[in-house]
């Protein structure tokens, strides 16, 4: 019994060996594998610890060798696979830090010690210290998964930096169609039987979610829809346009609009654009930024716009200069 023990804990603790300290930079021979092990008090011999290889090479472990380096543990991930999802994790500031940081810390030990330090994230300073957020995805995806209405509190956040409670404390009902996330921020996207249509709201503002017992029939829902008309927070039609920019701008345009965009002309000097987009105040302000360095060639009123933009934001300059 004590053996069959023993046998266990050595299995397990090549396995861990191979994940903390090799790569195929970094391979591990038999005899340091053996080594290693005795300092942890296990005996191995040899032909034990290639049992114990081809075990997990069974069990779907992707274990390499290379003739006289040794022996090393593919990764599931890559580095810059990793890398991704810890950076992701860091932007988002809907999390606690001591939250990004353990999600972050389940990443790193995907990979081997040395290739840590350059995964180590810098996490942001405005990490907020609000919900359990995660406590409130694992609710929402239990309701989805048993189709059932949840009840929970919605809050605001006052000048006072406190929370105001919505309809006086009073619970909302809602029926989740699904979990998404826009703008660096997680929402819940449900049917609301009091407003008798679909609504979103935020998961960093819902408190005490608590899901209800009878499940529900689903109605027909296009989410790709809902997310597109809700979510650009200056919801609008679509507009047919042709900018011209300097040529100075081409990597910016590329960079906001991708590189399958329709360019129509180019000269040595400025290139022309044909874009549909919904029209909202940042991207007015996004070519505001450029001056003279690109024009509105069509709509009209696309320029009359831009226009009644520019006036605006001139007259409430003058307004304040004329109180000082």
């Amino acid at each position: 019994m004590a053996n069959q023990r023993q046998q266990k804990q050595k299995l397990l603790e090549i396995l861990r060996l191979l994940q903390r300290e090799t790569d195929a930079e970094h391979p591990i021979k038999c005899s340091e594998i053996i080594a290693r092990l005795s300092q942890n008090k296990i005996s191995a011999e040899r032909k034990s610890v290639y049992s114990d290889l081809e075990i997990l090479r069974q069990a779907g472990w992707d274990i390499r060798y290379r003739k006289n380096e040794g022996y090393w543990l593919n990764p599931r991930y890559s580095l810059a696979q990793l890398k991704l999802l810890s950076d992701a994790v860091s932007s988002l500031t809907m999390l606690s830090a001591v939250q990004a940081e353990q999600l972050n810390g389940a990443l790193m030990a995907e990979c081997p010690r040395f290739q840590q330090p350059q995964l180590t994230p810098i996490l942001p300073a405005d990490h907020t210290s609000g919900a359990d957020i995660l406590a409130n995805i694992d609710q929402i995806l239990r309701a989805l998964r048993e189709s059932v209405e949840i009840e929970f509190r919605y809050f605001d956040i006052t000048v006072h930096k406190q929370k105001r409670y919505r309809r006086q404390s009073q619970t909302y009902q809602l029926f989740p169609y699904a979990l998404i996330r826009e703008n660096q921020r997680y929402y819940c996207v449900g049917y609301s039987f009091h407003h008798q249509g679909f609504s979103h709201y935020r998961l960093d503002k819902m408190e005490q979610i608590r899901l209800k017992k009878e499940p529900l029939a689903r109605l027909p829902f296009d989410l790709k829809e809902y997310t597109a008309r809700s979510f650009g927070m200056y919801a609008s039609d679509p507009v047919n346009m042709t900018l011209r920019f300097d040529l100075s701008l081409a990597n910016t345009v590329f960079d906001r609009f991708g590189q399958d965009i329709l360019i129509t002309r180019i000269t040595d000097q400025d290139f022309d654009v044909n874009l549909t987009l919904s029209v909202a105040p940042p991207f007015l302000g996004w070519l505001f930024q450029f001056g003279r360095r690109v024009r509105i060639l069509q709509p009209q009123s696309l320029k009359d716009q831009l226009r009644e933009a520019a006036e605006a934001t001139l007259s409430t300059l003058n307004d304040e200069a004329s109180d000082s």
